[in-house]
């Protein structure tokens, strides 16, 4: 996989750990959140586990009114897949977890939930989830809960489908953002305060940013009010990161050009010179051309 790539993939994680812990604010105290909660002392972890610590509480937000005691959360990035799959390995989570307490039944089953979290409907694994005596209920847009032949009450949350409003933090999480959702989580960034903008805000704002880019710069270029001061640092932050990158690169091509024409002093023929330093033919005669008359 080219690095670039993995470098965009990898931004997402963090950026939801924040945008769940924004979804359930109104609730914080009542929740305990760990990421990458570890489940072995080799490398085995959940994406989010969410402890209610008290069982009463009464969570605002929709997708947290699934929860029991204890609930493991897998997210799934919009280039990721949600198969069937993913479906038993975070099944074996739940299970591991289970069974880690000291006593001998390890935590109750009934205190246990799973959410699955992705961008887009996972098609083949409600399908398989159907054919193997599921019954799957959408209760709220985005939400849809699964009972039957489960092990662990599980929901199942498709993030684009939620509401634009009530979920602004998971619903812009997304390599397709439109106008008027990026718009909506500015505003809802800005409204925040410094500290809880700081921490979590920012977090997301900044993996939306940076997997919209381009269609961000196009609104730009089109004159849209894109101004938000998180917005800002982010950028300034990305704009000096690019220019000593620039830089950087810069120097290195004027090294290179400075190997080329010392070796062409020394009287070696462009194949020579293009065998030492990497290039090809054509790139050699124009560094020479370009020199000629300097």
């Amino acid at each position: 996989m080219d690095e670039s790539c993995k470098r965009v993939k990898n931004q997402w994680h963090p950026g939801f750990a924040a945008a769940l812990q924004l979804e359930f604010r109104e609730n914080r105290d009542d929740l305990e959140f760990e990421q990458e909660y570890m489940l072995a002392k080799k490398p085995l972890q959940m994406d989010m586990f969410i402890v209610k610590k008290d069982p009463e509480a009464k969570i605002e937000n929709k997708i947290g009114r699934f929860f029991r005691k204890f609930n493991v959360i897998e997210y799934k990035s919009p280039d990721d897949a949600m198969n069937v799959h993913v479906y038993y390995k975070v099944m074996a989570y739940a299970c591991l977890y289970k069974v880690s307490s000291e006593h001998e039944d390890g935590y109750r089953q009934e205190e246990m939930t799973v959410t699955l979290i992705r961008q887009r409907y996972p098609a083949k694994l409600m399908r398989h989830l159907k054919q193997n005596g599921c019954e799957i209920i959408r209760v709220y847009p985005g939400i849809y809960y699964i009972s039957g032949n489960v092990m662990f009450p599980l929901q199942i949350v498709v993030t684009k489908d939620l509401d634009e409003k009530e979920n602004i933090w998971l619903r812009s999480m997304c390599n397709n953002i439109t106008k008027q959702v990026y718009l909506d989580l500015l505003n809802a960034v800005d409204d925040m305060n410094p500290e809880e903008r700081e921490l979590y805000g920012e977090a997301v704002l900044h993996v939306v940013t940076t997997a919209n880019e381009t269609r961000i710069m196009e609104w730009e270029k089109e004159g849209s009010y894109m101004q938000c001061e998180a917005l800002n640092r982010i950028m300034a932050v990305e704009f000096e990161k690019r220019r000593k990158e620039a830089m950087q690169e810069g120097r290195q091509e004027g090294r290179q050009e400075g190997r080329v024409l010392a070796y062409a002093d020394m009287g070696l023929s462009v194949e020579e010179i293009a065998k030492k330093v990497l290039l090809s033919t054509a790139e050699i005669m124009g560094i020479l051309a370009g020199n000629k008359g300097k």
